[in-house]
């Protein structure tokens, strides 16, 4: 089968580089940096290129699968460009955090029966091709979000391009996933850049001399692509608010806590998180 990964970053070019070492995939990309493409070229990740979009609509790619593994907002780009390829045997996915706003774009063209949305939740801090490597997805979960009008054909499909990665499928609405996924991975990063926010307008300039690992780990969110963060912000605007109000809630009630200086209360609150997360984290 015939996979072609539009966007040779850290997702796409660990895919290429996965993907490459099993012979029933010809791995075949499309990318604007050629600096990407030659590289995937001479690691033999890649057995050739697409040089224009418009190539997927040949019959030499019937039956084939596209990845579109690029930041949030241009992955929406891809796949309007891709339209021509709605309703037809070409299965396109993608790797986004986010998914309503493709759901939703799809609504535009009669909800295709091709589309089936991908989340890998594996990844670093780092970007670009020169970081991929190949086990990036091995033993990781991946959310698949079937828009209802996806037919089994093209889920299956993309069922096998995870089951290759060897990674554990899940399952979620493209709703309760960008509901989620705005507690879990998005609240998080605005915190870390909201610290390190913090961090920069203090004056004493060794703070970072007496932390600990955990310190540095929490701060390594604020290394991750801008633009990446930026359209993850602004997409799921509605999800990440709501988790921030909850947040700046809670926060508030432990900045009482602490005001208050009663230590059996703030040592109950305490007690009750540490147990809270050792249960169930």
């Amino acid at each position: 089968m015939k996979i072609i990964i539009i966007g040779l970053g850290l997702i796409g070019g660990s895919i290429a580089k996965q993907l490459s070492e099993k012979n029933e995939f010809e791995i075949l990309a499309y990318d604007l940096n050629q600096e990407s493409i030659n590289n995937a070229l001479a690691a033999s990740s890649i057995a050739g290129v697409i040089q224009n979009l418009n190539e997927l609509g040949s019959q030499d790619f019937e039956n084939s699968l596209v990845v579109i593994a690029t930041p949030p907002k241009i992955s929406l780009e891809i796949l309007r460009a891709l339209s021509f390829l709605f309703n037809s045997s070409v299965t396109i996915t993608d790797t986004a955090s986010i998914k309503l706003p493709a759901d939703q774009l799809l609504a535009e063209f009669g909800s295709p029966s091709n589309v089936v949305f991908s989340h890998p939740i594996a990844g670093s801090h780092h970007s670009g091709e020169h970081h991929s490597v190949n086990n990036l997805f091995q033993n990781k979960q991946v959310i698949i979000s079937s828009p209802p009008s996806a037919s089994e054909a093209h889920i299956k499909k993309v069922r096998l391009l995870w089951d290759a990665l060897e990674s554990e499928v899940l399952h979620l609405d493209a709703q309760t996933h960008d509901y989620i996924l705005a507690h879990s991975s998005h609240l998080p990063h605005a915190v870390s850049y909201a610290l390190l926010m913090t961090l920069r307008d203090l004056d004493e300039e060794s703070i970072a001399k007496f932390s600990g690992e955990g310190f540095g780990e929490f701060l390594r969110l604020t290394s991750s692509s801008p633009e990446m963060w930026a359209d993850i912000f602004s997409l799921n605007q509605t999800n990440i608010i709501s988790s921030l109000d909850s947040f700046i809630e809670n926060l508030n009630q432990l900045k009482t806590a602490i005001n208050n200086q009663d230590a059996v209360a703030l040592e109950a609150i305490l007690s009750d998180l540490k147990n809270f997360k050792e249960t169930n984290y």
